[in-house]
């Protein structure tokens, strides 16, 4: 919902339950839903954009429909490339988990190892193609948009969850991007001299 002018810098999701059913209203004045948008884009999450392109408008007035095509614009577009330090940062994050998927023994830490690689898998597989990302199950719903070149779409489908699978997903995301990455990385910047 966009708020009239009066309250353009409003922003608030409330909850609240309908006929026996919980909705969620996202509430934005007009200034505080570009902020909101451009956020979402920024982070190369567009969960605003999604809402708007493909909910259903309560209304249908020139003002609703331009904002609706915009955003369908915006997601046809697809996020920014990754800069070289955002590719190499995340090459990096991924090769780490990979390594401590392949070594890890005690069960709840391979478990919170598993799904956390796995998400670090598909965030860098779908921003390789230029892809935008989601958290949750709407990570998930975006990599199913794509060909899942690295079938991660088919390992989380999977009741099996094969690590050596998994494993195998995760170094073939690492080659796409460059290769697996740990020795001598660097973070930030090192001082002259040091």
């Amino acid at each position: 919902m966009v708020l009239p002018e009066e309250w353009a810098d409003v922003s608030f999701v409330e909850t609240t339950m309908f006929q026996g059913q919980l909705v969620e209203a996202f509430v934005y004045g007009r200034a505080a839903l570009e902020r909101w948008l451009e956020k979402g884009r920024a982070e190369r999450r567009p969960v605003l954009d999604r809402f708007i392109a493909e909910g259903v408008a309560l209304t249908d007035n020139a003002p609703t429909r331009a904002l609706a095509e915009a955003s369908r614009e915006t997601l046809a577009a697809g996020p920014s490339a990754l800069t070289s330090d955002e590719l190499r940062l995340r090459a990096y994050t991924l090769s780490g988990l990979v390594d401590d998927l392949a070594d890890s023994t005690e069960p709840g830490e391979r478990f919170v190892i598993l799904t956390t690689a796995w998400r670090e898998a598909a965030e860098l597989a779908l921003l390789l193609d230029q892809r935008w990302l989601g958290t949750g199950k709407w990570l998930l719903r975006e990599l199913r948009r794509t060909r899942d070149r690295f079938g991660l779409v088919e390992w989380a489908a999977s009741s099996e969850h094969d690590v050596g699978n998994l494993l195998a997903a995760g170094h073939a995301v690492l080659d796409a991007s460059g290769g697996y990455l740990q020795n001598g990385f660097i973070r930030g910047q090192r001082p002259p001299g040091l």
